[in-house]
């Protein structure tokens, strides 16, 4: 099921002209250009009832005690805000930003909706984790 899966949304991107890279049965890597020209990159993973697409890494937790609470917090106050996406943290320190949705709702709207909440959140906030971690 994953791999029918993972081959349905790189297909999806294929015919958008965005270039994929297959890493397993059930992911594949590829990335996109936001608004200001900044490239992210883009990981999409699904097992057999969820598909996660996720811009990985969107910064990297600061050494700095001071920045990284300073991040934590900002991160937080995000994930209140936006809706359908979340920031989280992976376990090398890698802030990430993703969206989740059942097997079951797969289809080319909800792909296209969940590209467009990832640019447009990497596109808005990007930058400012980027020089928080700085």
């Amino acid at each position: 099921m994953s791999n029918d899966v993972v081959s349905r949304v790189e297909a999806f991107l294929k015919a958008r002209d965005w270039a994929t890279t297959r890493l397993g049965d059930a992911t594949i890597r590829s990335s996109f250009k936001a608004s200001r020209g900044t490239m992210y990159p883009l990981v999409t993973t699904c097992d057999a009832t969820w598909v996660k697409l996720a811009v990985v890494p969107l910064g990297r937790l600061p050494p700095d005690l001071v920045k990284a609470e300073k991040l934590y917090g900002q991160l937080l106050q995000w994930n209140g805000e936006i809706m359908f996406a979340r920031f989280s943290l992976d376990e090398d320190g890698d802030v990430l930003l993703s969206v989740e949705f059942p097997v079951s709702d797969l289809d080319d709207s909800e792909l296209g909706d969940a590209l467009d909440v990832l640019t447009f959140y990497a596109s808005k906030y990007g930058p400012d984790i980027k020089a928080t971690i700085a």
